[in-house]
């Protein structure tokens, strides 16, 4: 099945083979939990997540947004966040 792919040309320009097989890891969900913002930064720290995605109207999203200040090398992009799912933890509009 992979020797039916198309080579990929956006590879090259991030120094791979056209025909190479990359796996990025994102951690969704930043910002919802104390948790989730170390795990975050951890991971980030030992190279093993590169990007993250911030809710911005959950409860810890100041805490991750101060952490962002402080290592602007973090990659983090704004998760949409439309709904608040879960009936036990909710949060408001901005």
């Amino acid at each position: 099945m992979l020797e039916q792919l198309l080579p990929n040309p956006l590879l090259p320009r991030l120094g791979y083979e056209t025909d190479a097989r990359l796996v990025i890891f994102h951690a969704d969900d930043v910002g919802m939990c104390h948790g989730s913002n170390q795990a975050f930064v951890e991971l980030s720290q030992f190279g093993i997540i590169k990007t993250g995605s911030i809710m911005s109207p959950c409860p810890w999203a100041p805490e991750i947004l101060r952490i962002c200040q402080n290592n602007p090398t973090l990659d983090v992009g704004v998760h949409l966040t439309l709904t608040s799912e879960w009936s036990g933890y909710r949060w408001g509009p901005l």
